[in-house]
């Protein structure tokens, strides 16, 4: 009878230490739910995991089923994390905090003294605190060839662009080379080869004052055999202003006086102060095709209203995982260069397959 009842006491302890473990499990699980980052798509659709950054409308999200994975930024109804994160407005507003949704589409900004309230379009850019140089970085590298036997053309195009953005600080870097090669065939039998070339570095680095605007100061380095350019160093000091600037897209202008010391062929060296005006879009989340064009113009008052026109475009179409196929366009003029000899113009239209990233 004792033996009965002292295994019924242990039936009774085994079933008790079972359903506290299972209720310790559950409980530890919803506690670590709750403590997880949460996005609720607009279909309904939960995703758990960790928020990591917000940039060009897109949300990187890591997950334990998926790994890493990019949201559009339309996509998402909810958002939700206890840790601290600096979030930037399109007004150029920041604020640093945890995150909460109030409402579909409408964030909640959560700080030590304050909590403000958003809507998710104003959102540009959302990134954590300690937040590494790579991560606030995008950018591209095309490259572009041509190879005809008809006329023994060969020519090879490499273009690309990286771009920082910090708390108070922007850098930007561009660079483009061409190279050509054609050979031609005279009457006697004699073969006779032309090479042309063109390089252009800029770096540039901006302090943003308050709000869409920044001081800017740009050197850059030139070359251009069609022009008869053998070598212009500009520096630039100036200020830019965001016009526009959201998920989706940029649009800015800006103005400035550049010191342009130039060396054309036979010619010599020449040194003047021009007036600058840029203007630049970037519209970075249409599908899978981004589009970015600068256009920038020098005006030289003293030398008989010389005008100077830089135009760099490209259009790019992601084919897989970063990859792209696209259209660089280059245009250059000059209507007074300081050579007599020298073109006015030069251009070149190049399809080109490339890698970008955000």
């Amino acid at each position: 009878m004792i033996d009965c009842k002292r295994g019924r006491l242990a039936s009774v302890s085994l079933l008790l230490a079972t359903t506290g473990g299972l209720i310790g499990l559950v409980l530890s699980a919803e506690a670590a739910l709750a403590q997880a980052d949460t996005v609720i798509l607009r279909n309904g659709n939960p995703v758990i995991g960790e928020v990591k950054s917000l940039k060009r409308g897109s949300l990187e999200f890591d997950t334990d089923e998926m790994s890493l994975v990019s949201i559009d930024w339309e996509d998402i109804a909810l958002l939700s994390s206890a840790e601290f994160f600096e979030v930037i407005l399109s007004s150029g507003q920041k604020f640093f905090g945890s995150l909460q949704s109030a409402d579909t589409a409408v964030l909640v900004i959560v700080g030590a003294a304050r909590a403000d309230t958003v809507p998710f379009e104003d959102v540009v850019l959302i990134g954590p605190i300690e937040q590494g140089f790579f991560h606030r970085t995008n950018g591209f590298l095309d490259l572009g060839t041509n190879l005809t036997r008809a006329n023994r053309l060969k020519s090879l195009l490499v273009t690309g662009r990286a771009n920082y953005r910090g708390p108070k600080w922007g850098l930007e870097l561009t660079a483009e080379a061409y190279w050509q090669q054609q050979e031609s065939v005279g009457e006697a039998g004699d073969t006779t080869t032309q090479q042309t070339s063109r390089s252009a570095t800029s770096f540039g680095a901006s302090r943003f004052i308050a709000g869409r605007w920044a001081a800017a100061a740009t050197g850059q380095f030139e070359q251009n055999d069609e022009l008869n350019l053998e070598l212009r160093v500009l520096g630039v000091l100036g200020g830019t202003y965001h016009v526009i600037r959201n998920q989706g897209l940029e649009f800015y202008t800006g103005a400035g006086g550049t010191l342009n010391d130039e060396q054309f062929v036979g010619e010599e060296r020449n040194r003047t102060g021009e007036i600058l005006v840029v203007v630049g879009f970037d519209a970075f989340d249409v599908g899978a095709v981004d589009f970015y064009t600068n256009i920038t113009t020098y005006t030289t008052p003293t030398d008989g209203g010389r005008f100077r026109a830089n135009i760099d475009a490209r259009i790019a179409w992601e084919i897989f995982s970063d990859f792209t196929v696209g259209l660089n366009v280059v245009e250059r003029f000059d209507s007074k260069p300081p050579s007599a000899d020298a073109q006015k113009r030069d251009y070149q239209y190049a399809f080109s397959v490339g890698w970008s990233w955000s």
